[in-house]
């Protein structure tokens, strides 16, 4: 069997354009897949930056909200330490010499100390048993023994002119009562 050249030419010719379609075709599927991985990466970074935005949003107002809160607690705060117009403690304090300062912290601990430690040296209360229990925001509780009316009317008063005490209530009662 003879084969012709031409038919060698032409085979050459037909399996040769079959490998170009088929690389071709290939590209083809690869750009189409390549294409596909795009749009899905874009469809990805947009949803990701869009929940960005949602997080950021809800964390500024988030913190506008804290602000609030902080600011309120603030002027709460400043407000609570405003003199009353019938405050005379200041100037009974500055009259003694005493070194507490307007930017001092008074707690209700620190309240109780205070009274206590007054009324330890005051030979004006000697007998006296006197204890002292400071309520939420500077309201004294005075309850135990005096042995006179006018030892309590003076235990009050020495609690009043503390600083930081908004209210005085007094449970004491006469030693003679036992």
């Amino acid at each position: 069997m003879m084969i012709s050249k031409t038919a060698v030419l032409a085979g050459t010719l037909l399996v040769s354009g079959a490998w170009f379609a088929g690389s071709q075709t290939r590209a083809l599927a690869d750009d189409k897949t390549q294409v596909r991985a795009e749009n899905k990466k874009d469809r990805v970074d947009d949803e990701a930056s869009k929940e960005k935005d949602r997080i950021d949003d809800q964390a500024k107002a988030e913190k506008a909200r804290v602000d609030v809160r902080a600011d309120e607690k603030k002027a709460a705060i400043d407000r609570s330490k405003e003199p009353l117009a019938s405050d005379r403690r200041t100037k009974d304090r500055a009259s003694k010499g005493s070194k507490d300062t307007v930017g001092d912290d008074v707690t209700d601990a620190w309240i109780t100390t205070k009274v206590k430690a007054s009324f330890v040296n005051d030979s004006a209360l000697k007998g006296a048993d006197i204890h002292v229990d400071t309520d939420h925001k500077g309201i004294v509780v005075l309850s135990g023994y005096v042995p006179t009316d006018g030892a309590r009317a003076h235990a009050v008063s020495v609690a009043r002119e503390t600083k930081g005490v908004h209210e005085v209530k007094d449970e004491l009662r006469l030693k003679a009562e036992r």
